[in-house]
């Protein structure tokens, strides 16, 4: 059994280099000249698009993520980290995971790479609204096993400091 301290080294390191296998689901976003700013760089509010983009094809997917008729997933926080820059022309693939299931929202890791470099890590946390109410209403069982279903590769629905090595699924568009 692995100690605390080797939990909290391996869990560090992951966060401050992950890969994208260590992300259970991905996606690819074509980047585009209309993306760039006057240094010929990847606008920040990109990031934030592409991160969103990978998000809602996932959430959006009722044969990954099941949720009532009468319900939509909404962004309560975003976290973006900036840590390299992007250039166009290329692709961005964002790696997308959950962290955690709460009674009535969700957090996702997700982690944006060009040519195998991780270029952004991002939390966000989604909250299933009620679209009558408007507010927020507890995940059904069957939407939180689907989203604990896409934990860390190799955790079979439960997150733990040591990351697996398997194959990350691919969204299909």
């Amino acid at each position: 059994m692995m100690g605390i301290e080797q939990q909290l080294r391996d869990s560090s390191m992951s966060i401050l280099a992950p890969q994208l296998t260590d992300f259970s689901v991905t996606t690819v976003e074509k980047l585009r000249f209309a993306d760039t700013d006057r240094q010929g760089h990847i606008t920040n509010t990109v990031f934030a698009v592409c991160c969103q983009n990978a998000r809602m094809e996932l959430l959006c997917d009722p044969k990954r993520v099941p949720i009532p008729r009468n319900a939509q997933f909404v962004i309560a926080k975003l976290v973006l980290d900036f840590r390299a820059e992007m250039h166009w022309p290329g692709t961005v693939e964002v790696g997308t995971r959950v962290e955690r299931v709460g009674r009535t929202s969700a957090t996702l890791a997700q982690g944006l790479f060009m040519d195998e470099l991780c270029v952004a890590i991002a939390e966000s946390v989604v909250a299933l609204m009620d679209t009558t109410t408007r507010r927020s209403m507890p995940l059904p069982r069957e939407t939180a096993e689907a989203l604990r279903a896409i934990a860390r590769p190799n955790c079979a629905g439960v997150v733990v400091a040591k990351l697996g090595v398997s194959r990350p699924m691919r969204m299909e568009r």
